[in-house]
């Protein structure tokens, strides 16, 4: 993504902040170190609290999603509901067995193109 984009689509997540939401991006890519209070931990969690996938899938990619989707930083998600969410994607994405339950026939219907954008 073109720093503009990046900077129109964070914003509204750091609008509280006088930073160039694109360090904010740096942060979270790792392109940059954390600058006190603002770690990758702290940033990823506040950009996957309050952003769409597509939209994270467009700011980092899904080999950077792959990447980024941790257990600490899933852990530290408020929303219970969007934790297991990310849990779920994090396991998909990293290749790790998901759980009978996880994968019933209604729920992979359901989310089977939610995941990865075509085209």
């Amino acid at each position: 993504m073109e720093k503009k984009e990046i900077q129109k689509l964070l914003q509204p997540v750091f609008w509280d902040y006088q930073t160039d939401p694109h360090t904010f991006y740096q942060i979270a890519a790792k392109e940059r170190p954390g600058i006190g209070w603002f770690t990758q931990e702290r940033i990823l969690v506040r950009i996957f609290e309050r952003l769409p996938w597509y939209d994270l899938v467009n700011l980092f990619g899904i080999d950077g999603l792959t990447r980024l989707l941790r257990k600490d930083v899933i852990a530290r998600i408020r929303i219970g509901e969007l934790r297991e969410k990310y849990e779920f994607a994090r396991k998909v994405l990293q290749g790790e067995t998901v759980s009978f339950s996880g994968w019933s026939p209604e729920y992979r219907e359901k989310i089977r193109h939610t995941l990865v954008k075509k085209g």
